[in-house]
């Protein structure tokens, strides 16, 4: 009678053993590897395509505030560092304010005369400069009593100046050439301009409207030139 074999006497050939202990080799390392790593033996590796579309920013970078420009000047010097220079404004722009305050004159013009004085114009008579501020009015108050005592009017189709015979005096001019004692260039801002008006008509018949010459002194203010002094050997009777 043949014997039957058992379970436990089942035997593999020698190299069907070897495979199945290779494969259970691998298999043991392969299970290890994905604890190890945390991940599923079948996921799948993550590319930048499958990155979250919000990134981290970078960290900020503290920048100075700039400072702001200096203060505009009409002029400096090679010691004076940094500055700002405005730009120049010709002398034509105080012959142009000139003219303007003479057609402000003749057409008895309050409003326009206006325009062309500073808000602390003052006009003065050389024999009351001594009077301190009393002898010198707000020249945009003088001009209308003028007006009110005088007809300026009648100067209308005279010669009232020529532009020819203006003199004009800017700060670092020669003192010697000043037209009048009253005048003292050295104390001129750098964009201040005096200019010396002869009146070619200073009487209508025997009515005297003006002196026979006007000292106008002018300040830049922004791009034009306006009137803040005026000296005249003049006076309202």
């Amino acid at each position: 009678m043949r014997r039957r074999s058992s379970p436990s006497d089942f035997a593999f050939p020698t190299a069907v053993k070897r495979q199945f202990s290779i494969s259970c080799s691998l298999g043991f390392v392969l299970a290890i590897s994905c604890v190890a790593c945390g991940t599923q033996p079948d996921q799948a590796l993550r590319t930048a395509s499958d990155l979250p579309e919000q990134r981290r920013q970078p960290d900020g970078v503290a920048v100075d505030p700039s400072s702001a420009p200096p203060v505009a000047k009409d002029s400096a010097s090679t010691n004076d560092g940094l500055v700002t220079l405005r730009t120049p404004v010709g002398i034509e722009a105080a012959i142009s304010a000139i003219q303007v305050f003479f057609e402000a004159v003749v057409a008895e013009d309050a409003d326009l005369l206006g325009s062309v004085f500073t808000r602390d114009a003052l006009t003065s008579n050389p024999a009351t400069m001594a009077g301190g501020p009393s002898g010198s009015p707000n020249a945009a108050l003088f001009w209308a009593h003028r007006f009110r005592r005088l007809d300026y009017s009648k100067l209308a189709g005279e010669v009232v100046y020529r532009e020819s015979d203006l003199e004009v005096y800017r700060a670092g001019d020669d003192v010697n050439l000043s037209p009048h004692p009253a005048v003292r260039l050295d104390v001129l801002g750098a964009g201040d301009v005096v200019i010396r008006v002869p009146i070619s008509t200073p009487r209508v018949g025997t009515e005297r409207m003006m002196g026979d010459e006007i000292l106008v002194w002018l300040r830049r203010t922004g791009n034009e030139y306006k009137i803040y002094r005026l000296l005249e050997d003049f006076q309202v009777q």
